[in-house]
Formats: structure tokens, sequence, C-alpha cells
């Protein structure tokens, strides 16, 4: 069994420094000793952090073993916990004897050369927890995340290529985003996707080139989450105005959701208690979420968007379903939270309007099985098993 792990992670956010604190007393609660830096070391700084600290295990979030190589090197343990694919390839995620992803759907395509599994978050119970709040003041929904700016004329503007000045990102986007509202994203990989637009690019240019790097973020990231963003409120404005968004500041250039814009939430205490005064949460993307345990260890009532079923015009087939994993692989869906689909929406608001979720049998049972299955000491356990296995 190790002793010591050295925890990295990107960046020195407000969400990486919760994060590295949480998942450091989990380890240290296994009494294990913890170190490391909201930061990634390069391969200079990681050679004499090994040599000084002489951690058993590195454990870093969006980083595989292959990306810093004198870890090989070092021959030390390597835990990567794949969050973000930053615009790799599934083919780059290669070297960690252990590889951990976010998203369930990632396992398919990764090979990663050691141990491959699906971790998702976990929570704090001692921060994300049910207060006793009286309010008639509640929000009918509230949703919380980040969103892209709009499009700039000069961002759709750019050209493909520099030998051809008449085909622009605008055309190239509205040929993407037309088939892919078609032609759901459930089947595509990230490969896949640089496929279709490689040959779209072909297609409107007459010759292949590569894009730049900025074109394909913008196509295979930003689209995505402007497009489900947008969306899942507008599913609210159809039945209220009671709406309150936090994020970024990005969401006031918008000027459709720009008055429902409220700020920034940093502490966590302030968002555990937003959970509770909102009826709705709404969520979007990765069905287990960061944001929707900590919404549920909160005691909020989580409403997911499941944009991943069918196509939404000519092949949609309600009696089709598509097994995804996610919230339902521990939580009962329609009652220890709720999830829709483009179509019903409608009926599923409906029947969250029929019941109480507050101090309900359903409240209480998904706050039991977050207690005992998805802290963040529960996926400490779990690492440290995996890593006893190997």
């Amino acid at each position: 069994m190790i002793k010591h792990i050295s925890i990295f992670m990107p960046t020195e956010s407000a969400f990486h420094r919760r994060l590295f604190r949480f998942i450091g007393l989990a380890f240290q609660k296994q009494g294990l000793l913890v170190s490391g830096a909201c930061r990634l070391l390069n391969e200079l700084e990681i050679r004499d952090w090994v040599r000084e600290k002489k951690p058993c295990a590195i454990f870093e979030m969006n980083r595989v073993k292959d990306e810093i190589p004198v870890l090989h090197e070092l021959n030390i343990l390597h835990i990567s916990w794949v969050v973000d694919m930053q615009g790799r390839c599934e083919s780059d995620i290669t070297g960690s004897d252990i590889t951990y992803a976010l998203d369930p759907g990632w396992l398919v395509n990764f090979n990663p050369g050691g141990y491959l599994d699906w971790m998702p978050p976990g929570t704090c119970i001692e921060t994300y927890f049910p207060e006793n709040i009286e309010s008639n003041s509640n929000t009918e929904f509230s949703f919380v995340g980040h969103i892209p700016q709009p499009w700039t004329t000069q961002e759709l503007s750019r050209v493909l290529h520099p030998d051809n000045q008449c085909v622009t990102f605008e055309m190239l986007l509205k040929r993407y985003s037309d088939y892919m509202d078609i032609n759901t994203y459930c089947e595509q990989t990230h490969e896949s996707c640089v496929g279709i637009i490689d040959r779209m690019t072909t297609e409107l240019l007459g010759y292949s080139c590569e894009l730049s790097d900025d074109i394909y973020y913008d196509l295979l990231i930003r689209i995505k989450r402007m497009s489900n963003r947008t969306e899942l409120i507008d599913f609210a404005l159809r039945y209220s105005e009671s709406i309150a968004i936090y994020g970024s500041q990005n969401w006031r250039v918008w000027s459709k959701y720009r008055q429902y814009y409220r700020r920034f939430i940093e502490n966590p205490l302030e968002l555990n208690r937003v959970h509770q005064k909102s009826n709705i949460n709404l969520h979007d993307g990765i069905s287990f979420h960061f944001r929707a345990i900590d919404c549920m260890a909160s005691g909020g009532l989580l409403m997911w968007y499941d944009y991943r079923d069918g196509d939404k015009y000519d092949s949609y087939n309600p009696g089709r379903a598509i097994y995804t994993r996610g919230l339902s692989d521990f939580f009962t869906p329609q009652f220890h939270y709720y999830e829709f689909k483009w179509l019903d929406f409608d009926d599923v608001y409906q029947q969250l309007k029929s019941i109480r979720y507050q101090g309900s049998h359903a409240q209480k049972q998904t706050l039991e099985l977050i207690k005992n299955h998805h802290t963040w000491g529960v996926r400490a356990e779990q690492i440290l098993e995996h890593i006893q296995a190997l």
C-alpha cells in the first residue's frame, strides 16, 4: 500500500483549489501523506519534486503520463483523471498506470495501456448538505455553469485557408451545425467529428487542408456548449421568467439571457443555499457531473437534459432507448432526480410541479445513497483499491 501521494490540479482556479482540498483530505483520512499543487509541473520541476518529496504515486487531473515522459524514467506510479479532453484525440490518452475518465462514453475509445475505468466525481457532505432554509421567494429554475460568448463578426469572417478568401468559418459552421442537429453526437468520437469537419472543409474549398486549432476548438467544443445551454434555458422560459443563472460574465453578453444572470459564485456554502432555494436545478452535459452530485447532496432537485437520445428531425423514434452510463447507474430517474429529452420537457416539468421534493422520501434516500457511495472519501478508497490490485 502506498504511503504518500502527490496531487496536481491543472490551475489555481477556485474550482481546482476546492477539489484539491476535498481529494487531499479524503486521502489523508485513509492515512496517506498528501502533497501537491494547483498547477501542473514541467519536467524539470517534477523531477526535483519526486527527488525531494519522494511520493509513492502522482495523481493528476487532465494530464496523462506520456505527456510528461520523465515520469517513465522516474518509474513512479501515475494516476490520470481525464475530466476535459482539451482538444486531444482519444489516441492521445496513453501511458498512465491508472486512467480514469469523467465521461463514461470516452472509455470505449481510450486505450491507455494501463488500468482504465470510469470515475464520476464525489462530493463533500460537510460542504453540501440540506439546511433549514425558510423562504417564500424560491426561484423556479436555476442553472450553474459557463457559456462561451456569442460569435463575433470577426470570428465568423475568418477564412479557412489563406489561398481562398471567399470560404469563411461561418459557411463551415452552418454546414457542420446543420449536420450535427440531425445526426446526434451520441455515436461520434472526437476523431470522427474531426473527420466530418475535414470532409466538409474539402467540399467547401475544393482541396484538403488542416484548419487552425481555434477553429477546431470552436466546432468541437464551443458550439456544443452554446447550443445545449441556450436550449436548456429556452426550455425553462416556456413556463417561467423566475430563472437565476450563475456562472461567468459571458452570460451578460447574451441579450436574451442577460436579465436572468446573477453572478459567479466562488463560495461553495453560497452554492449550497442556491441549490436548496431553487425549485428546479437545471443541468446539461454529462449527467454524473460535479455540479449534479453537489446539487443532490445539498438536497436540491436536479433536472437533467439528456440531449443524446435520437435525432431531432426525421429519424427520431420515441420508443427507442439509448443507454448511457451516468446518474442512472446509481440513482432512479424521476425519483431521486429527473431527466428529460428534447421532446418531453413539458411532461417532465408538469410531473415535477405535482410533487414536493423537499423533505420527501426521495430526497432522504438520495442523501443516504450519496453518504454511503459518492463522497470523496469513497472515491479515495476506490482509487487505493485499484492501486493495490495492480
